[in-house]
């Protein structure tokens, strides 16, 4: 009996010494995620239906790995944008927004590239049109790549700068077209978080 007691103690010390030194490979691994939230205040200067403006956008949501963003984003030029000449006078809001991607390249460098990309709905509200009457609908849809130069300024802050394509589709209020809608945009970037890029350096 103490013979058997022995070899079982000297087994599990065995097995405890070898588990520390070479703990076990695994084919399928458990990697936590590294999550960071973020607000994300934007700033365009575009062309819309021949005319320059400027564009607010506020966006948030969250990083994942530091290299896929999944959020929101809302866009609204803060002025009535006035109708193209061929239409008529009068002027129009526009307004837009929908779910945010975005792709970072090299996100621990101080400067960096990234991809973002926009896609949802928008809608028109035409004021004092010459004729009195509007037709069609007031929603459309967009969709907008860019791409951002992107510097990491502060462990809670990073700045981009960049450009911008918006495309329009289903444009049918008034005598509005996709084309007017349409356009670049050079674009500002301002992304405030918690980044903790100061625990992988």
């Amino acid at each position: 009996m103490r013979i058997l007691m022995i070899i079982t103690l000297a087994v599990f010390s065995v097995l405890n010494l070898n588990g520390q030194i070479n703990p076990m490979d695994q084919l399928f691994k458990d990697k936590p995620l590294d999550l960071a939230l973020y607000l994300n205040p934007t700033y365009e200067y575009s062309q819309i239906a021949l005319n320059r403006a400027t564009i607010g956008g506020l966006g948030g949501g969250v990083i994942i790995n530091k290299k896929l963003s999944l959020g929101v984003v809302y866009n609204i030029p803060p002025e009535n944008i006035s109708l193209p000449p061929s239409i008529g006078t009068g002027k129009f809001q526009m307004r837009w927004g929908g779910l945010h991607l975005e792709y970072t390249l090299w996100p621990l460098q101080k400067v960096h590239l990234t991809f973002p990309l926009s896609a949802g709905i928008g809608q028109l509200k035409l004021k004092g049109t010459s004729s009195g009457t509007v037709s069609g609908s007031p929603n459309f849809i967009y969709a907008e790549p860019g791409m951002l130069i992107e510097a990491n300024i502060w462990r809670y802050a990073k700045l981009g700068i960049g450009t911008s394509y918006r495309y329009t589709g289903n444009v049918t209020y008034d005598s509005l077209t996709s084309g007017d809608l349409s356009g670049f945009a050079a674009a500002v970037s301002l992304k405030f978080g918690n980044f903790r890029y100061s625990l992988h350096r």
